[in-house]
């Protein structure tokens, strides 16, 4: 007769699923925010609803490329690698827009672009910016969620400064 491989949990996890392993790409990612766990996050909420209000007051976006462009000399690049000419790229299409010298964006992407760079620039986010290490994953983070859902515009953009030039 052939015993039965069923399950038991202990009687105090009797209501708790069993947990799973983490795998190595999981284990690496344990430590910093997940892309849903970011962007589903107040502080990217509030960015959000600011970001909407900069996205046609010209002089509002000047103002916060001047301020992400400076904060982005002093920002450490390592968490940013795979996402730094973006954020470049996304700077320079908030200046040519509110320059007027590039509009073929809508406006469900520019206040995405814009509400990453406000969280970016926010100190007090997610993640605190002065824990040293990880203050900067959530941004990178947000940044990378931000540009998976803008890169074919971001590329467009890139393009076009190519022939603008």
């Amino acid at each position: 007769m052939k015993k039965s491989k069923a399950k038991t949990r202990a009687v105090g996890n009797a209501d708790k699923p069993p947990q799973k392993r983490l795998t190595g790409a999981r284990k690496a990612r344990r430590g910093s925010p997940s892309p849903k766990m970011a962007s589903r996050s107040k502080a990217f909420a509030e960015a959000m609803k600011k970001a909407k209000s900069y996205a046609n007051d010209p002089e509002r976006l000047r103002a916060l490329f001047k301020e992400a462009a400076k904060k982005a000399q002093s920002i450490p690049k390592d968490p940013f690698k795979e996402t730094w000419a973006y954020f470049q790229a996304m700077l320079r299409l908030i200046r040519a827009y509110y320059r007027r010298d590039y509009r073929d964006v809508t406006m469900s992407t520019l206040v995405l672009i814009i509400a990453a760079i406000i969280y970016v620039l926010n100190p007090f986010d997610l993640i605190p910016d002065a824990i040293p290490v990880v203050g900067w994953l959530d941004d990178a983070t947000v940044l990378a969620f931000a540009v998976r859902r803008t890169r074919q515009t971001l590329d467009d953009f890139m393009a076009w400064e190519t022939t603008a030039l």
